[in-house]
């Protein structure tokens, strides 16, 4: 089912200060995302994903990754098994019944077929895919990431590059 109605999300600049947890929007088929000229960072999980529950758990409580995601990020949660459509930059996404399960379009167009949970998508401004991050990171190597794409490094040097 989709509504035509659509919750439009603004977002506005604040002093970065130690906050208790990501500010999510969860992606559903009410949401549209606007997002001021910010990266967007997708955590892309399904309920049965054990991975999921642990990178929730253990990383996103991270003080210095909820700070770094909310300050520089438009932070989106999505269930890559969601089974309505959804709009996002435009373009509609439908659930496709595969198997026992089945997938949201959505989740195959942003990873480039590249299905894998958890799975960090991180766009740029413009809705382009900068990168994709499988699987489940322990907050220091999260850290790292968040500050290469969230201050841009990744347009001057190399991933190498950067840690060095």
């Amino acid at each position: 089912m989709r509504y035509s109605l659509y919750l439009i999300i603004y977002l506005f600049s604040f002093e970065s200060i130690s906050q208790n947890k990501i500010n999510w929007f969860e992606l559903d088929s009410n949401t549209k995302i606007s997002n001021n000229g910010k990266k967007i960072i997708i955590d892309l999980y399904t309920d049965w994903c054990g991975w999921c529950k642990v990178m929730d758990r253990n990383t996103f409580t991270d003080d210095d990754v909820i700070n770094l995601i909310n300050d520089k990020f438009i932070p989106v949660k999505f269930d890559a098994e969601y089974k309505e459509e959804v709009v996002f930059n435009n373009n509609n996404f439908k659930f496709v019944k595969a198997g026992r399960r089945g997938i949201n379009e959505l989740a195959y167009h942003l990873t480039n077929g590249n299905l894998s949970y958890p799975m960090t998508i991180f766009l740029d401004e413009n809705y382009n895919l900068i990168t994709l991050l499988p699987g489940y990171h322990k907050p220091n190597f999260y850290l790292k990431v968040l500050d290469y794409i969230g201050n841009d490094h990744w347009k001057s040097m190399t991933w190498d590059e950067y840690l060095k």
